[in-house]
């Protein structure tokens, strides 16, 4: 028997008991939908959940906190050499400190005579100058800073988007709104008006402040600065990519130092033993977070990372989809007995069918491959009639923001924004069901495969049949 005579067969039994072919397709053209718009919601609530995350911070950072004792109360330090063995822990793609000075008044000016000044201490992060390129900043112009051991030459940094609005004009009043200048922004997004300083152009210097004016013993530390790069802005990468300044860590120290001594201020030895407040660890993949934050933690050092968030909403989705996962299940095992019994009812009505063609010298695996070809045709039929109602479902469903979450988007939401600082995600505003291409192939194939698995036993029943058998049935 040849294929076309094969289709030819199929496709006029199943037209030929229409009701009954409709009402089985139906079956698995409900099962199929409620499968794909399972996958579908969580999809999109994997989708709003990386979104709020991101909103929220680094999903690869994790942050070390210095309380200066571990779990068992022994005295640990978060120095350089404790930095050092944390960036070896394998998944970690770089670590640095987080280092603010405690002893140092300066400031940044630039213009003609020095007419416009910036506060450094207050403004200014140290980090490893190795680490920049790799904490995911956007340089919108420039090159990434350098460590610069030389002390005669100028300090490279590293400025935020708006830090040159820092500038104040000091030749004007404090109450003079003139002295200072904001950053106005259009509609477009785009700066409308210029700083006092421009980085590109303008020769910059340093100048420490004497704690006394009049003390003799007070001197003042000189430096020239240049400006290696400017970042974007990107508060969950820090406030400093707004207004700030990052500098390498050892020229931060060294400008530290030589203010300290220039004022004659002793060093605090009980910083040294504790070491840096806060260690920045970024790792290679979200994967990695949790066996480096375990390593970490097992040196001593508390920790903390959006991971600690991130799982609980996957298990609460994870269980949501389950729920409704087996809803469709029940309707996929539903519309395969009904796929059987259709194909079983079939094989009863069609035995002296069947006995006929064994006499006539049909092949009994060519009557097998007719019923899996009529099972397998419903199958496919109600996957492309369930795809076709998924998607007509999901367009409801993101229309009218139609929730199966019980509120939880709204609630991580409201952690992400408020909760932590940084979020600026709103769910609502996202769709409710996503159904990509591949889950529209998948849906079809699956059903397919249902459909051809459920005519299995029928056309193993109907290959047993006895010709001579088949031939007196009426």
């Amino acid at each position: 028997m040849k294929i076309s005579d094969q289709i030819s067969m199929c496709l006029n039994n199943l037209l030929h008991r229409k009701m009954r072919t409709i009402l089985t397709v139906t079956g698995v053209m409900v099962g199929a939908c409620l499968v794909v718009i399972v996958v579908s919601l969580g999809i999109a609530m994997s989708a709003q959940q990386e979104a709020v995350l991101q909103s929220m911070g680094d999903l690869t950072r994790i942050t070390i906190y210095n309380y200066g004792s571990s779990s068992n109360g022994e005295q640990i330090a978060l120095d350089d050499d404790a930095v050092a063995a944390i960036a070896k822990i394998p998944g970690v793609d770089v670590a640095t400190p987080i280092y603010q000075p405690r002893n140092l008044a300066a400031f940044i000016y630039g213009g003609k005579e020095e007419r416009y000044s910036m506060r450094l201490d207050w403004n200014v992060t140290g980090m490893y100058a190795e680490a920049f390129p790799k904490m995911g900043f956007e340089l919108l112009e420039g090159t990434w800073p350098e460590y610069q051991p030389n002390q005669k030459k100028p300090i490279s940094i590293l400025v935020g988007e708006y830090t040159a609005f820092n500038f104040e004009d000091t030749k004007r009043k404090e109450d003079d709104q003139r002295r200072y200048r904001w950053a106005e922004i259009n509609e477009d997004g785009e700066v409308i008006n210029t700083p006092f300083v421009n980085f590109n152009k303008d020769d910059l210097i340093l100048h420490t402040e004497k704690m006394e004016e009049d003390s003799p013993d007070s001197t003042v530390v000189t430096r020239e600065i240049k400006v290696a790069g400017r970042i974007k802005k990107d508060y969950n990468k820090g406030w400093e990519t707004d207004q700030g300044i990052y500098m390498d860590i050892g020229d931060l120290k060294a400008l530290e130092s030589a203010y300290m001594k220039a004022n004659k201020i002793k060093a605090d030895s009980s910083r040294n033993q504790s070491g840096y407040n806060q260690v920045r660890v970024y790792v290679h993949s979200i994967d990695d977070v949790d066996s480096v934050d375990a390593a970490i933690k097992d040196m001593g050092f508390e920790t903390e990372s959006l991971e600690s968030i991130r799982k609980p909403m996957q298990d609460s989705v994870k269980q949501q989809q389950l729920f409704l996962g087996m809803l469709g299940g029940v309707s996929l095992l539903v519309a395969a007995i009904g796929i059987t019994n259709t194909m079983f009812m079939s094989i009863y009505e069609r035995t002296r069918e069947i006995g006929v063609m064994k006499v006539l010298g049909c092949k009994v695996a060519n009557i097998r491959s007719v019923f899996l070809m009529e099972a397998g045709a419903i199958g496919f039929l109600g996957g492309i009639a369930g795809v076709l109602l998924s998607l007509a479902a999901s367009a409801i469903i993101n229309y009218f923001k139609l929730s199966f979450s019980g509120g939880n988007q709204n609630n991580v939401y409201m952690y992400g924004g408020f909760g932590r600082g940084g979020g600026s995600v709103d769910p609502s505003a996202m769709p409710v069901s996503v159904i990509p291409l591949w889950l529209v192939g998948a849906a079809i194939v699956f059903a397919t495969l249902v459909g051809l698995l459920s005519g299995v036993m029928p056309a193993n029943r109907a290959m047993k049949i006895s010709a001579l058998e088949a031939i007196k049935h009426e």
